[in-house]
């Protein structure tokens, strides 16, 4: 499930929940607490899931900084290789004219 599906999702319950909060039956009021127990974990592992995500990049780009510092020529020989395929890659499918 996305992260649109799920803030929808949270969205449309918080709605119902509105929408219910004035009913007396002890069933819903029940019902109503575990719902919005649900939403406050959701919403929760999703700021968890965006802060692994921000701390595995931020270790990701570390790790690359790091060695191309150590190794500034091999980053620029790759680096150079990656413009040529793609060079060779853009220009590869035009046609000349001359068939």
């Amino acid at each position: 499930m996305n992260g649109k599906a799920v803030e929808q999702l949270v969205s449309d319950a918080e709605e119902l929940l509105a929408k219910l909060h004035d009913a007396g039956n002890p069933e819903i009021k029940k019902l109503r607490a575990k719902v919005e127990a649900g939403i406050t974990e959701a919403r929760r592992g999703a700021v968890e899931q965006v802060q692994l995500g921000a701390e595995k990049l931020r270790q990701a780009t570390d790790s690359v900084v790091s060695y191309v510092q150590e190794n500034p020529w091999v980053a620029v020989a790759a680096g150079t290789a990656i413009a040529v395929a793609l060079i060779y890659v853009a220009f590869s499918g035009r046609n000349n004219g001359n068939d």
